[in-house]
């Protein structure tokens, strides 16, 4: 099985965030600590990143846009504040959870290769993407 998170960490962060990002939420007792600072700013690798136009910004045309760039039916989720946190769900079911949500969230579409970060409201979203899953940098 893909490790979401990791494959996450080492495709869209920087090499020096990397390694506390991925032991932090493997820790239970830690977690939350890691998906506080989901709100605030993920310091994401910028090469890769494309904020989201506000009209976009919404579950239906954020589905069309990730289905468009290769997401499946499924993805996982890096959430604050939700029961969802951690598991697998339709796409559009976890949109919509994520974009009713004011805190933030990682939706990995494709481990590492495709992913949606939602900072805390009102910040836009960010499409992540990569043409290969990996992490040189």
């Amino acid at each position: 099985m893909v490790n979401h998170e990791e494959a996450f960490a080492k495709a869209f962060l920087p090499s020096e965030k990397r390694a506390r990002f991925i032991q932090l939420l493997a820790q239970p007792r830690r977690r939350k600590e890691m998906l506080s600072q989901l709100n605030r700013h993920l310091p994401y690798l910028v090469d890769f990143a494309t904020a989201v136009p506000s009209e976009q910004d919404y579950p239906d045309p954020l589905e069309k846009l990730l289905r468009a760039k290769g997401a499946g039916p499924t993805c996982y989720l890096i959430v604050d504040g939700l029961k969802a946190d951690g598991r697998e769900l339709p796409l559009h079911d976890a949109l919509m959870q994520v974009c009713l949500h004011r805190a933030g969230a990682i939706l990995s579409c494709l481990p590492g290769r495709l992913a949606y970060y939602k900072p805390e409201s009102p910040a836009p979203g960010i499409v992540l993407e990569r043409a290969e899953p990996g992490g040189s940098r």
